[in-house]
């Protein structure tokens, strides 16, 4: 049976195949572009091709640092790539929300973007200070994700009605490398009420009386937001493997500790540690509307309080708005893609 589908095959395709099998590819774009467009196409990662590891030194490990070199080599290759990428997603937005115009529909929701920055917004009158002092506990790619919250905080805070003077402390080792390699053209040093200190002063010698420490390990409930309080969000993404890490610190520190009111207002699916961006965005969204139910319901995605998705809902295949939320233009223009490159 084999033999006779075998001799089926046109002699061309076979070749093909065969040069195709032989011929060595030396990166994703040419591997793409060498076949044609009716043929799968494997996009190749970077490190995949790297040599050898140095004797002592595991592959893995190797591979990690190969990617990073491979990315700073060819940094603005993969920024055209990431620039292109964007123009075309734009496009599609685009011909998306002008064929509901054309329908004479109304344009859902997800399709409609805030602006970048709320020209008549003013203080709050409280600060927000983002503890980063967790370098050594967390690996590469939650450094990563860490510098990505941080972004999505200050758009936050610039998008919100009523901003907070934000501080990120215990801006240095990787944390800060990422922001002046990875995310060089963010710009951050100019964000306006948003500040880096590189050590954690304003915590270990403020006004404890005028301090909370939010953390999830606590019963203490955050009732409301007071002008001229000042708030500590942890700054850490490691899956919830350090246990009490903010609560036990805050003691340590003789600072208050509460936490938000979620049980009283929303049944959370999951864990209830929430994202250093998602803290963030529900303090400035309760100061704006006095309502925590409403900022939950707001801000948190909705599979992670139980409701339907905007892909659950009848006529849309959106997905969740937290899939929508974007970081500030400023930051756009480094690296968001990064985490995919390395």
């Amino acid at each position: 049976m084999s033999e006779e589908v075998d001799s089926k095959i046109p002699v061309v395709a076979v070749a093909d195949i065969a040069i195709a099998a032989a011929t060595p590819i030396e990166s994703s774009s040419e591997a793409t572009d060498s076949v044609g467009d009716d043929r799968p196409k494997f996009k190749k990662r970077i490190g995949d091709d790297a040599p050898p590891p140095p004797e002592g030194m595991s592959k893995s490990k190797w591979k990690k640092i190969w990617r990073r070199q491979q990315f700073v080599e060819h940094k603005e290759e993969y920024a055209q790539k990431r620039r292109e990428k964007r123009k075309r997603q734009k496009q599609n937005r685009r011909s998306i929300i002008q064929g509901f115009k054309d329908r004479g529909e109304e344009i859902p929701a997800e399709y409609i973007r805030p602006p970048r920055k709320n020209v008549n917004q003013t203080a709050a009158g409280f600060s927000i200070l983002l503890d980063c002092g967790f370098d050594d506990l967390m690996n590469e790619k939650e450094i990563l994700s860490l510098s990505n919250q941080l972004t999505r905080a200050y758009a936050a805070n610039r998008r919100a009605d009523h901003y907070a003077e934000m501080t990120v402390t215990s801006f240095n080792k990787r944390l800060e490398e990422r922001f002046k390699v990875g995310l060089v053209d963010s710009l951050h040093e100019t964000w306006p009420n948003f500040k880096f200190v590189a050590d954690e002063t304003l915590i270990t010698e403020g006004d404890k009386n005028k301090m909370v420490y939010l953390t999830a390990d606590t019963e203490e409930t955050l009732d409301t937001i007071e002008p001229g309080m000042t708030y500590i969000v942890g700054g850490i993404v490691d899956k919830n493997r350090h246990k009490e890490l903010c609560l036990n610190k805050a003691k340590n520190l003789g600072i208050p500790v509460k936490k938000l009111p979620i049980d009283e207002f929303i049944k959370i699916d999951g864990r209830q540690v929430l994202t250093t961006t998602h803290v963030v965005q529900l303090m400035l969204k309760y100061y704006d509307t006095h309502d925590w139910k409403e900022a939950f319901e707001n801000v948190l995605p909705a599979r992670k309080i139980g409701l339907p998705s905007l892909s659950e809902l009848p006529d849309s295949g959106s997905e969740s708005d937290d899939e929508h939320r974007e970081i500030p233009a400023a930051a756009r223009m480094g690296e968001q893609s990064l985490k995919k490159d390395i």
